[in-house]
Protein backbone atom coordinates (compact mmCIF):
# COMPACT_ATOMS: atom_id res chain seq x y z
CA UNK A 1 0.00 0.00 0.00
CA UNK A 2 1.19 2.08 0.75
CA UNK A 3 3.58 4.66 -0.08
CA UNK A 4 7.27 3.93 0.08
CA UNK A 5 8.58 7.36 0.93
CA UNK A 6 11.95 8.66 -0.22
CA UNK A 7 13.60 7.94 3.12
CA UNK A 8 12.36 4.35 2.84
CA UNK A 9 14.14 3.82 -0.46
CA UNK A 10 17.30 5.49 0.73
CA UNK A 11 17.59 3.92 4.16
CA UNK A 12 15.08 1.04 4.38
CA UNK A 13 14.52 0.36 0.70
CA UNK A 14 15.15 -0.50 0.85
CA UNK A 15 3.28 -13.44 11.59
CA UNK A 16 -5.41 -19.85 13.89
CA UNK A 17 -7.17 -18.02 15.72
CA UNK A 18 -8.75 -15.39 13.51
CA UNK A 19 -9.78 -12.24 15.32
CA UNK A 20 -11.96 -10.06 13.15
CA UNK A 21 -15.40 -10.04 11.56
CA UNK A 22 -16.60 -13.25 13.18
CA UNK A 23 -20.04 -13.07 11.59
CA UNK A 24 -19.62 -12.12 7.94
CA UNK A 25 -22.97 -12.69 6.32
CA UNK A 26 -23.34 -14.34 2.96
CA UNK A 27 -26.50 -12.84 1.60
CA UNK A 28 -28.77 -15.73 0.76
CA UNK A 29 -25.85 -18.03 0.00
CA UNK A 30 -23.63 -20.73 1.38
CA UNK A 31 -19.99 -21.58 1.20
CA UNK A 32 -19.42 -24.30 -1.43
CA UNK A 33 -19.69 -27.84 -0.12
CA UNK A 34 -16.09 -28.79 -0.71
CA UNK A 35 -16.13 -29.83 -4.39
CA UNK A 36 -12.82 -27.98 -4.62
CA UNK A 37 -10.11 -28.22 -2.00
CA UNK A 38 -8.99 -24.67 -1.25
CA UNK A 39 -5.84 -23.38 0.44
CA UNK A 40 -4.85 -19.77 1.09
CA UNK A 41 -1.73 -18.03 2.40
CA UNK A 42 -2.58 -14.61 3.85
CA UNK A 43 0.19 -12.17 4.78
CA UNK A 44 -0.04 -8.73 6.38
CA UNK A 45 3.13 -6.69 6.99
CA UNK A 46 2.55 -3.60 9.09
CA UNK A 47 5.19 -3.17 11.80
CA UNK A 48 8.32 -2.50 9.81
CA UNK A 49 11.58 -2.22 11.76
CA UNK A 50 11.74 1.47 10.97
CA UNK A 51 8.91 2.89 13.10
CA UNK A 52 8.27 5.68 10.60
CA UNK A 53 7.79 3.06 7.88
CA UNK A 54 4.96 1.35 9.71
CA UNK A 55 1.55 1.14 8.08
CA UNK A 56 -1.96 1.40 9.48
CA UNK A 57 -4.14 -1.46 8.23
CA UNK A 58 -2.21 -4.49 6.86
CA UNK A 59 -2.71 -6.70 9.92
CA UNK A 60 -6.41 -5.80 10.04
CA UNK A 61 -6.54 -6.54 6.32
CA UNK A 62 -4.86 -9.91 6.77
CA UNK A 63 -6.99 -10.95 9.76
CA UNK A 64 -10.23 -9.98 8.05
CA UNK A 65 -9.30 -11.57 4.74
CA UNK A 66 -8.20 -14.77 6.47
CA UNK A 67 -11.48 -14.94 8.37
CA UNK A 68 -13.52 -14.34 5.21
CA UNK A 69 -11.63 -16.97 3.23
CA UNK A 70 -11.99 -19.55 5.97
CA UNK A 71 -15.74 -18.99 5.96
CA UNK A 72 -15.65 -19.47 2.19
CA UNK A 73 -14.19 -22.95 2.39
CA UNK A 74 -10.45 -22.24 2.39
CA UNK A 75 -7.87 -23.77 4.66
CA UNK A 76 -6.07 -20.60 5.73
CA UNK A 77 -2.44 -20.03 6.68
CA UNK A 78 -2.29 -16.61 8.36
CA UNK A 79 1.04 -14.81 8.76
CA UNK A 80 1.75 -11.28 9.93
CA UNK A 81 4.89 -9.11 10.15
CA UNK A 82 7.15 -11.53 8.32
CA UNK A 83 10.87 -11.01 7.99
CA UNK A 84 12.55 -12.16 4.79
CA UNK A 85 13.53 -15.65 6.00
CA UNK A 86 10.09 -16.38 7.46
CA UNK A 87 8.40 -14.93 4.36
CA UNK A 88 10.34 -17.22 2.04
CA UNK A 89 9.72 -20.21 4.29
CA UNK A 90 5.99 -19.50 4.45
CA UNK A 91 5.76 -19.28 0.65
CA UNK A 92 7.75 -22.49 0.12
CA UNK A 93 5.65 -24.42 2.65
CA UNK A 94 2.49 -23.03 1.07
CA UNK A 95 3.63 -24.36 -2.31
CA UNK A 96 4.25 -27.81 -0.86
CA UNK A 97 0.86 -27.99 0.84
CA UNK A 98 -0.86 -26.67 -2.26
CA UNK A 99 0.09 -29.86 -4.10
CA UNK A 100 -2.85 -31.50 -2.33
CA UNK A 101 -5.42 -28.81 -3.18
CA UNK A 102 -7.37 -27.67 -6.25
CA UNK A 103 -7.47 -23.92 -5.61
CA UNK A 104 -4.68 -21.74 -4.27
CA UNK A 105 -4.97 -18.14 -3.11
CA UNK A 106 -2.20 -15.76 -1.98
CA UNK A 107 -3.14 -12.46 -0.35
CA UNK A 108 -0.66 -9.75 0.66
CA UNK A 109 -1.09 -6.39 2.34
CA UNK A 110 1.99 -4.23 2.93
CA UNK A 111 4.77 -2.35 1.15
CA UNK A 112 5.62 -3.30 -2.42
CA UNK A 113 8.16 -2.16 -5.02
CA UNK A 114 9.59 -2.96 -8.44
CA UNK A 115 13.13 -3.03 -9.77
CA UNK A 116 14.41 -3.99 -13.20
CA UNK A 117 11.03 -5.29 -14.26
CA UNK A 118 10.46 -7.57 -11.24
CA UNK A 119 7.87 -7.28 -8.46
CA UNK A 120 8.92 -7.43 -4.81
CA UNK A 121 6.99 -7.63 -1.54
CA UNK A 122 8.82 -5.97 1.34
CA UNK A 123 9.53 -7.96 4.55
CA UNK A 124 9.47 -6.05 7.82
CA UNK A 125 13.26 -6.39 8.29
CA UNK A 126 14.24 -5.07 4.84
CA UNK A 127 17.24 -2.69 4.95
CA UNK A 128 18.34 -1.81 1.43
CA UNK A 129 20.91 0.84 0.77
CA UNK A 130 21.43 0.31 -2.96
CA UNK A 131 19.33 -0.91 -5.85
CA UNK A 132 21.23 -4.20 -6.38
CA UNK A 133 20.35 -5.23 -2.81
CA UNK A 134 16.61 -5.21 -3.44
CA UNK A 135 16.51 -8.75 -4.79
CA UNK A 136 18.39 -10.06 -1.74
CA UNK A 137 16.28 -8.34 0.92
CA UNK A 138 12.75 -8.63 -0.49
CA UNK A 139 10.32 -11.37 -1.49
CA UNK A 140 10.22 -11.78 -5.25
CA UNK A 141 6.61 -12.16 -6.40
CA UNK A 142 7.99 -14.63 -8.93
CA UNK A 143 8.76 -16.97 -6.05
CA UNK A 144 5.10 -16.93 -5.02
CA UNK A 145 3.95 -17.58 -8.59
CA UNK A 146 6.48 -20.40 -9.01
CA UNK A 147 5.33 -22.06 -5.79
CA UNK A 148 1.73 -21.98 -6.99
CA UNK A 149 2.61 -23.10 -10.52
CA UNK A 150 4.56 -26.06 -9.14
CA UNK A 151 1.52 -27.37 -7.28
CA UNK A 152 -1.42 -29.39 -8.63
CA UNK A 153 -3.87 -26.54 -8.16
CA UNK A 154 -5.73 -25.77 -11.37
CA UNK A 155 -6.82 -22.31 -10.18
CA UNK A 156 -4.43 -19.85 -8.54
CA UNK A 157 -5.46 -16.39 -7.32
CA UNK A 158 -3.02 -13.68 -6.20
CA UNK A 159 -4.41 -10.56 -4.46
CA UNK A 160 -1.96 -7.72 -3.74
CA UNK A 161 -2.91 -4.67 -1.71
CA UNK A 162 0.29 -2.69 -2.33
CA UNK A 163 1.40 0.45 -4.17
CA UNK A 164 2.56 0.47 -7.78
CA UNK A 165 3.85 4.06 -7.98
CA UNK A 166 7.32 5.48 -8.64
CA UNK A 167 7.74 8.53 -6.36
CA UNK A 168 11.53 8.17 -6.35
CA UNK A 169 12.47 8.05 -10.01
CA UNK A 170 14.39 11.29 -9.99
CA UNK A 171 16.38 10.20 -6.95
CA UNK A 172 18.11 7.47 -8.93
CA UNK A 173 20.94 8.56 -11.17
CA UNK A 174 20.02 5.95 -13.75
CA UNK A 175 16.25 6.46 -13.57
CA UNK A 176 13.19 4.54 -12.39
CA UNK A 177 14.31 1.49 -10.53
CA UNK A 178 11.70 1.68 -7.78
CA UNK A 179 8.45 1.83 -9.66
CA UNK A 180 6.13 -0.12 -7.35
CA UNK A 181 4.58 -3.35 -8.60
CA UNK A 182 4.85 -3.85 -12.35
CA UNK A 183 3.09 -6.15 -14.83
CA UNK A 184 3.59 -9.74 -13.62
CA UNK A 185 4.56 -12.73 -15.72
CA UNK A 186 1.93 -14.97 -14.22
CA UNK A 187 1.66 -18.54 -15.55
CA UNK A 188 -1.46 -20.06 -17.15
CA UNK A 189 -4.18 -20.86 -14.63
CA UNK A 190 -3.28 -17.82 -12.51
CA UNK A 191 -4.78 -14.38 -11.99
CA UNK A 192 -2.81 -11.58 -10.33
CA UNK A 193 -4.90 -8.72 -8.94
CA UNK A 194 -3.46 -5.37 -7.84
CA UNK A 195 -5.10 -2.78 -5.61
CA UNK A 196 -4.26 -0.06 -8.11
CA UNK A 197 -3.01 0.65 -11.63
CA UNK A 198 0.60 0.94 -12.68
CA UNK A 199 2.49 3.96 -11.38
CA UNK A 200 -0.28 4.70 -8.85
CA UNK A 201 -0.69 4.50 -5.10
CA UNK A 202 -3.08 2.37 -3.06
CA UNK A 203 -4.97 4.11 -0.27
CA UNK A 204 -4.15 2.75 3.20
CA UNK A 205 -7.50 4.27 4.22
CA UNK A 206 -6.21 5.69 7.49
CA UNK A 207 -9.02 6.16 9.99
CA UNK A 208 -10.86 3.06 8.72
CA UNK A 209 -10.31 -0.58 9.62
CA UNK A 210 -9.13 -1.74 6.19
CA UNK A 211 -7.27 -0.42 3.19
CA UNK A 212 -9.62 0.84 0.50
CA UNK A 213 -9.10 -2.06 -1.90
CA UNK A 214 -9.38 -4.73 0.80
CA UNK A 215 -12.50 -3.12 2.29
CA UNK A 216 -14.31 -3.23 -1.05
CA UNK A 217 -13.06 -6.72 -1.86
CA UNK A 218 -14.26 -8.09 1.48
CA UNK A 219 -17.69 -6.67 0.80
CA UNK A 220 -17.98 -8.27 -2.64
CA UNK A 221 -16.23 -11.59 -2.14
CA UNK A 222 -19.09 -12.97 -0.01
CA UNK A 223 -21.84 -12.29 -2.55
CA UNK A 224 -23.32 -15.58 -3.83
CA UNK A 225 -23.11 -16.87 -7.39
CA UNK A 226 -20.77 -14.10 -8.55
CA UNK A 227 -17.79 -15.06 -10.63
CA UNK A 228 -14.38 -13.74 -9.74
CA UNK A 229 -14.47 -11.42 -12.74
CA UNK A 230 -17.77 -9.95 -11.52
CA UNK A 231 -16.39 -9.54 -7.99
CA UNK A 232 -13.32 -7.73 -9.31
CA UNK A 233 -15.40 -5.46 -11.55
CA UNK A 234 -17.62 -4.44 -8.62
CA UNK A 235 -14.56 -3.93 -6.42
CA UNK A 236 -12.94 -1.81 -9.11
CA UNK A 237 -16.02 0.40 -9.36
CA UNK A 238 -16.21 0.81 -5.58
CA UNK A 239 -12.54 1.73 -5.22
CA UNK A 240 -12.65 4.11 -8.19
CA UNK A 241 -15.68 5.94 -6.81
CA UNK A 242 -14.50 6.10 -3.18
CA UNK A 243 -11.05 7.40 -4.21
CA UNK A 244 -12.51 10.18 -6.35
CA UNK A 245 -11.21 8.44 -9.46
CA UNK A 246 -7.64 8.33 -8.17
CA UNK A 247 -7.29 4.56 -7.63
CA UNK A 248 -8.23 1.87 -10.16
CA UNK A 249 -7.52 -1.80 -9.34
CA UNK A 250 -6.04 -3.87 -12.15
CA UNK A 251 -5.79 -7.58 -12.84
CA UNK A 252 -3.83 -9.84 -15.19
CA UNK A 253 -5.98 -12.86 -15.90
CA UNK A 254 -4.71 -16.19 -17.24
CA UNK A 255 -7.34 -18.39 -15.60
CA UNK A 256 -8.75 -21.21 -17.69
CA UNK A 257 -12.34 -20.24 -16.91
CA UNK A 258 -13.84 -18.36 -13.99
CA UNK A 259 -14.17 -19.01 -10.28
CA UNK A 260 -17.06 -18.70 -7.81
CA UNK A 261 -16.42 -18.25 -4.09
CA UNK A 262 -20.01 -18.70 -2.86
CA UNK A 263 -22.81 -20.82 -4.29
CA UNK A 264 -26.50 -20.23 -3.68
CA UNK A 265 -29.01 -22.92 -4.55
CA UNK A 266 -31.58 -21.46 -6.90
CA UNK A 267 -35.02 -20.99 -5.48
CA UNK A 268 -33.87 -21.12 -1.85
CA UNK A 269 -33.86 -18.18 0.48
CA UNK A 270 -31.16 -19.06 2.98
CA UNK A 271 -30.00 -16.11 5.08
CA UNK A 272 -27.75 -17.86 7.60
CA UNK A 273 -24.30 -16.49 8.34
CA UNK A 274 -21.27 -18.18 6.83
CA UNK A 275 -19.81 -19.04 10.21
CA UNK A 276 -22.98 -20.98 10.99
CA UNK A 277 -23.50 -22.94 7.77
CA UNK A 278 -26.19 -25.56 7.44
CA UNK A 279 -24.79 -29.04 7.25
CA UNK A 280 -21.21 -30.26 7.65
CA UNK A 281 -18.28 -28.86 5.67
CA UNK A 282 -17.24 -31.36 3.02
CA UNK A 283 -13.94 -32.20 1.34
CA UNK A 284 -13.51 -33.64 -2.14
CA UNK A 285 -11.68 -36.99 -2.12
CA UNK A 286 -10.34 -38.05 -5.49
CA UNK A 287 -11.08 -41.66 -6.36
CA UNK A 288 -8.33 -44.22 -6.80
CA UNK A 289 -7.00 -47.67 -5.99
CA UNK A 290 -5.16 -48.82 -2.88
CA UNK A 291 -4.05 -51.98 -1.06
CA UNK A 292 -6.72 -52.38 1.62
CA UNK A 293 -5.66 -54.06 4.86
CA UNK A 294 -2.29 -54.72 6.47
CA UNK A 295 -0.14 -57.83 6.71
CA UNK A 296 1.32 -56.34 9.91
CA UNK A 297 -2.06 -55.79 11.51
CA UNK A 298 -4.66 -57.96 13.22
CA UNK A 299 -6.08 -61.16 11.74
CA UNK A 300 -9.18 -59.42 10.42
CA UNK A 301 -6.97 -57.01 8.39
CA UNK A 302 -5.55 -59.84 6.25
CA UNK A 303 -4.96 -60.56 3.48
CA UNK A 304 -4.20 -57.24 1.80
CA UNK A 305 -6.36 -56.87 -1.31
CA UNK A 306 -6.59 -54.26 -4.05
CA UNK A 307 -9.64 -51.99 -3.92
CA UNK A 308 -10.83 -49.09 -6.07
CA UNK A 309 -13.18 -46.37 -4.85
CA UNK A 310 -14.86 -43.63 -6.87
CA UNK A 311 -14.52 -39.97 -5.95
CA UNK A 312 -16.72 -38.80 -3.09
CA UNK A 313 -17.24 -35.93 -0.65
CA UNK A 314 -16.40 -36.56 2.99
CA UNK A 315 -17.04 -34.54 6.12
CA UNK A 316 -14.03 -32.37 6.83
CA UNK A 317 -14.68 -32.95 10.53
CA UNK A 318 -16.49 -35.46 12.71
CA UNK A 319 -20.11 -34.38 13.21
CA UNK A 320 -20.21 -31.98 16.14
CA UNK A 321 -22.62 -31.59 19.02
CA UNK A 322 -23.88 -28.34 17.45
CA UNK A 323 -24.57 -30.02 14.11
CA UNK A 324 -26.33 -32.96 15.74
CA UNK A 325 -28.44 -30.53 17.76
CA UNK A 326 -29.75 -29.04 14.50
CA UNK A 327 -31.03 -32.51 13.61
CA UNK A 328 -32.67 -33.07 17.01
CA UNK A 329 -34.35 -29.66 17.00
CA UNK A 330 -35.70 -30.15 13.49
CA UNK A 331 -37.03 -33.70 13.94
CA UNK A 332 -37.53 -34.22 17.70
CA UNK A 333 -35.74 -37.52 17.12
CA UNK A 334 -34.94 -39.60 20.20
CA UNK A 335 -31.57 -41.31 20.19
CA UNK A 336 -31.11 -44.86 21.46
CA UNK A 337 -29.54 -43.44 24.62
CA UNK A 338 -32.58 -41.23 25.20
CA UNK A 339 -35.07 -44.01 24.52
CA UNK A 340 -33.30 -46.45 26.85
CA UNK A 341 -32.32 -43.78 29.35
CA UNK A 342 -28.57 -44.39 29.54
CA UNK A 343 -25.18 -44.58 27.88
CA UNK A 344 -21.74 -45.86 28.95
CA UNK A 345 -18.56 -44.11 30.14
CA UNK A 346 -15.12 -45.29 31.25
CA UNK A 347 -14.38 -44.64 34.93
CA UNK A 348 -10.72 -45.69 34.90
CA UNK A 349 -11.38 -49.36 35.67
CA UNK A 350 -14.36 -50.47 33.60
CA UNK A 351 -17.37 -49.33 31.61
CA UNK A 352 -20.08 -47.74 33.70
CA UNK A 353 -23.75 -47.53 32.78
CA UNK A 354 -24.81 -43.93 33.39
CA UNK A 355 -28.49 -43.01 33.57
CA UNK A 356 -29.50 -39.81 31.79
CA UNK A 357 -26.40 -39.59 29.60
CA UNK A 358 -27.00 -38.93 25.90
CA UNK A 359 -25.69 -36.96 22.90
CA UNK A 360 -25.70 -33.71 24.90
CA UNK A 361 -23.01 -35.08 27.24
CA UNK A 362 -19.24 -35.30 27.23
CA UNK A 363 -17.08 -38.37 27.91
CA UNK A 364 -17.62 -38.04 31.67
CA UNK A 365 -21.38 -37.89 31.28
CA UNK A 366 -21.73 -34.17 31.98
CA UNK A 367 -23.94 -31.98 29.79
CA UNK A 368 -21.66 -29.93 27.58
CA UNK A 369 -21.74 -26.14 27.86
CA UNK A 370 -22.38 -24.17 24.68
CA UNK A 371 -18.69 -23.39 24.45
CA UNK A 372 -17.91 -27.11 23.93
CA UNK A 373 -20.38 -27.83 21.16
CA UNK A 374 -17.55 -27.90 18.63
CA UNK A 375 -16.49 -31.28 20.05
CA UNK A 376 -17.56 -34.43 18.19
CA UNK A 377 -20.94 -35.73 19.28
CA UNK A 378 -20.71 -38.79 21.57
CA UNK A 379 -23.15 -41.37 22.92
CA UNK A 380 -24.70 -41.90 19.47
CA UNK A 381 -25.42 -45.33 18.04
CA UNK A 382 -25.08 -46.48 14.45
CA UNK A 383 -28.86 -46.19 14.23
CA UNK A 384 -28.67 -42.55 15.34
CA UNK A 385 -25.92 -41.74 12.81
CA UNK A 386 -27.96 -43.24 9.99
CA UNK A 387 -31.02 -41.24 11.07
CA UNK A 388 -28.94 -38.05 10.97
CA UNK A 389 -27.78 -38.84 7.43
CA UNK A 390 -31.33 -39.52 6.27
CA UNK A 391 -32.54 -36.21 7.72
CA UNK A 392 -29.63 -34.30 6.19
CA UNK A 393 -30.43 -35.83 2.79
CA UNK A 394 -34.08 -34.76 3.03
CA UNK A 395 -33.14 -31.28 4.24
CA UNK A 396 -30.58 -30.55 1.52
CA UNK A 397 -31.86 -32.59 -1.43
CA UNK A 398 -28.45 -34.26 -1.62
CA UNK A 399 -27.55 -37.78 -0.64
CA UNK A 400 -25.66 -38.25 2.62
CA UNK A 401 -24.68 -41.52 4.27
CA UNK A 402 -22.00 -43.07 6.41
CA UNK A 403 -18.75 -43.96 4.62
CA UNK A 404 -18.12 -47.48 3.49
CA UNK A 405 -15.23 -49.18 5.20
CA UNK A 406 -13.20 -48.95 1.98
CA UNK A 407 -13.92 -45.24 1.56
CA UNK A 408 -12.95 -44.57 5.15
CA UNK A 409 -9.62 -46.42 4.94
CA UNK A 410 -8.76 -44.83 1.59
CA UNK A 411 -9.46 -41.34 2.96
CA UNK A 412 -7.71 -41.91 6.29
CA UNK A 413 -4.59 -43.34 4.66
CA UNK A 414 -4.20 -40.46 2.19
CA UNK A 415 -5.48 -42.36 -0.83
CA UNK A 416 -3.15 -44.58 -2.81
CA UNK A 417 -0.29 -43.64 -0.46
CA UNK A 418 -2.08 -45.84 2.13
CA UNK A 419 -0.20 -44.41 5.10
CA UNK A 420 -0.30 -46.01 8.52
CA UNK A 421 -1.73 -42.92 10.20
CA UNK A 422 -3.40 -39.79 8.85
CA UNK A 423 -0.11 -37.85 8.98
CA UNK A 424 2.07 -40.63 7.49
CA UNK A 425 3.83 -43.82 8.57
CA UNK A 426 5.78 -42.53 11.56
CA UNK A 427 4.58 -43.57 15.01
CA UNK A 428 3.02 -40.84 17.21
CA UNK A 429 5.68 -38.71 18.84
CA UNK A 430 5.99 -35.70 21.10
CA UNK A 431 4.56 -33.66 18.25
CA UNK A 432 0.86 -32.97 18.63
CA UNK A 433 -0.58 -35.00 15.75
CA UNK A 434 -3.88 -36.37 17.04
CA UNK A 435 -5.93 -37.06 20.16
CA UNK A 436 -5.07 -40.51 21.52
CA UNK A 437 -4.29 -42.07 24.92
CA UNK A 438 -1.56 -39.78 26.19
CA UNK A 439 -0.08 -38.15 29.27
CA UNK A 440 -3.16 -35.96 29.79
CA UNK A 441 -5.16 -39.16 30.48
CA UNK A 442 -2.68 -40.47 33.08
CA UNK A 443 -4.63 -41.95 36.02
CA UNK A 444 -7.65 -42.59 33.83
CA UNK A 445 -6.00 -44.90 31.30
CA UNK A 446 -3.32 -47.31 32.56
CA UNK A 447 -2.10 -47.74 28.98
CA UNK A 448 -1.65 -44.03 28.28
CA UNK A 449 1.60 -43.05 26.54
CA UNK A 450 3.37 -40.63 28.87
CA UNK A 451 5.76 -39.51 26.11
CA UNK A 452 2.90 -37.83 24.23
CA UNK A 453 0.70 -34.96 25.36
CA UNK A 454 -2.03 -33.87 22.95
CA UNK A 455 -3.56 -31.47 25.46
CA UNK A 456 -6.92 -33.19 25.94
CA UNK A 457 -7.91 -35.82 28.52
CA UNK A 458 -11.01 -36.75 26.57
CA UNK A 459 -12.19 -35.44 23.17
CA UNK A 460 -10.68 -32.42 21.45
CA UNK A 461 -12.62 -29.81 19.47
CA UNK A 462 -12.80 -30.94 15.86
CA UNK A 463 -9.95 -29.62 13.72
CA UNK A 464 -7.55 -29.16 16.65
CA UNK A 465 -4.69 -30.88 14.82
CA UNK A 466 -3.29 -30.75 11.31
CA UNK A 467 -5.39 -32.28 8.50
CA UNK A 468 -4.23 -35.14 6.32
CA UNK A 469 -3.37 -34.71 2.65
CA UNK A 470 -7.03 -34.64 1.63
CA UNK A 471 -7.74 -31.85 4.13
CA UNK A 472 -9.63 -34.18 6.51
CA UNK A 473 -9.27 -33.67 10.25
CA UNK A 474 -9.12 -36.23 13.07
CA UNK A 475 -9.01 -39.32 10.88
CA UNK A 476 -6.63 -40.67 13.52
CA UNK A 477 -7.97 -40.57 17.08
CA UNK A 478 -10.49 -38.33 18.86
CA UNK A 479 -13.50 -40.65 18.38
CA UNK A 480 -14.10 -43.98 16.71
CA UNK A 481 -16.27 -43.43 13.64
CA UNK A 482 -19.21 -45.51 12.47
CA UNK A 483 -19.06 -46.90 8.94
CA UNK A 484 -21.90 -48.15 6.78
CA UNK A 485 -20.70 -51.75 6.49
CA UNK A 486 -21.65 -54.81 8.43
CA UNK A 487 -18.63 -56.44 10.08
CA UNK A 488 -17.17 -59.89 9.55
CA UNK A 489 -13.76 -60.96 10.82
CA UNK A 490 -13.40 -63.24 7.77
CA UNK A 491 -14.54 -60.69 5.19
CA UNK A 492 -11.04 -60.05 3.84
CA UNK A 493 -10.13 -63.73 3.63
CA UNK A 494 -13.31 -64.43 1.65
CA UNK A 495 -12.90 -61.32 -0.48
CA UNK A 496 -13.42 -61.68 -4.21
CA UNK A 497 -11.48 -59.56 -6.71
CA UNK A 498 -14.76 -59.21 -8.59
CA UNK A 499 -15.91 -57.00 -5.72
CA UNK A 500 -12.90 -54.71 -5.99
CA UNK A 501 -14.80 -51.62 -7.14
CA UNK A 502 -16.54 -49.68 -4.37
CA UNK A 503 -17.04 -52.65 -2.01
CA UNK A 504 -19.80 -52.30 0.57
CA UNK A 505 -18.90 -55.09 2.99
CA UNK A 506 -20.49 -58.47 3.79
CA UNK A 507 -24.17 -59.05 3.21
CA UNK A 508 -24.86 -60.36 6.72
CA UNK A 509 -23.71 -59.80 10.27
CA UNK A 510 -24.87 -58.40 13.59
CA UNK A 511 -22.36 -55.60 14.12
CA UNK A 512 -21.34 -52.46 12.24
CA UNK A 513 -17.78 -51.36 11.51
CA UNK A 514 -15.94 -48.75 13.59
CA UNK A 515 -12.74 -47.07 12.41
CA UNK A 516 -10.06 -44.61 13.45
CA UNK A 517 -9.28 -45.03 17.13
CA UNK A 518 -10.17 -42.48 19.78
CA UNK A 519 -9.00 -40.48 22.78
CA UNK A 520 -8.44 -43.63 24.84
CA UNK A 521 -6.77 -45.72 22.11
CA UNK A 522 -3.16 -46.86 21.82
CA UNK A 523 -1.46 -46.18 18.44
CA UNK A 524 -1.96 -49.80 17.30
CA UNK A 525 -5.72 -49.26 17.39
CA UNK A 526 -5.53 -45.88 15.65
CA UNK A 527 -3.98 -47.17 12.42
CA UNK A 528 -5.79 -46.48 9.15
CA UNK A 529 -6.30 -50.22 8.62
CA UNK A 530 -7.45 -51.16 12.13
CA UNK A 531 -11.00 -52.56 12.27
CA UNK A 532 -13.48 -52.55 15.09
CA UNK A 533 -17.19 -53.20 15.47
CA UNK A 534 -20.16 -52.71 17.78
CA UNK A 535 -23.83 -53.60 17.91
CA UNK A 536 -25.69 -50.87 15.92
CA UNK A 537 -27.65 -49.84 19.05
CA UNK A 538 -24.61 -49.46 21.32
CA UNK A 539 -23.42 -45.98 22.37
CA UNK A 540 -20.73 -44.72 24.68
CA UNK A 541 -18.14 -42.03 25.31
CA UNK A 542 -15.69 -42.82 22.50
CA UNK A 543 -17.82 -43.24 19.37
CA UNK A 544 -19.01 -40.61 16.89
CA UNK A 545 -19.24 -40.37 13.11
CA UNK A 546 -18.71 -38.32 9.97
CA UNK A 547 -20.66 -38.34 6.73
CA UNK A 548 -19.97 -38.79 3.04
CA UNK A 549 -21.87 -37.64 -0.01
CA UNK A 550 -21.46 -39.49 -3.32
CA UNK A 551 -20.55 -37.41 -6.36
CA UNK A 552 -23.80 -37.07 -8.31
Amino acid sequence: MYRLYLWLLLSLLVTHPLVAQKSIKIAGGRAPAGIERRLALVVGNKNYNRTDARLTNPINDANDMANALELLGFEVILKTDLNRVDFEQAVDQFGERLKHYDVGLFYYSGHGLQAQGENYLVPVDAVIRSEPQIRYHCMDLGRVLAAMEGSNASTNIVLLDACRNNPYKKSWSKGGLAEGLTIPRNPPGTIVVFATSENSVADDNTGERNGLFTAKLLKNIRQPNRSLSQILAETRRGVYTRSNKQQVPADYNKLMGDFVFVIQDKGKNDTRTADQPFGPAMVYVRGGSFPMGSEEGETDEKPVHQVTVSAFLMGKYEVTVAEFEQFIEATRYQTDAEKEGHSYTWNGKDWKKMVGVNWRCDAEGNVRPRSDQNHPVLHVSWNDAVAYCEWLSRRTGKRYRLPTEAEWEYAAGNGSAHTKFSWGDMEPSGLIQSNIADRSAKGLLSWANENINDGYRYTAPVGSYAPNRFGLYDMTGNVHEWCQDLYSDTYYSNYSSASGNNPTGPVSGSCRVLRGGCWNSIPQHCRSTDRGCENPAIRHDRVGFRVVSPIQ
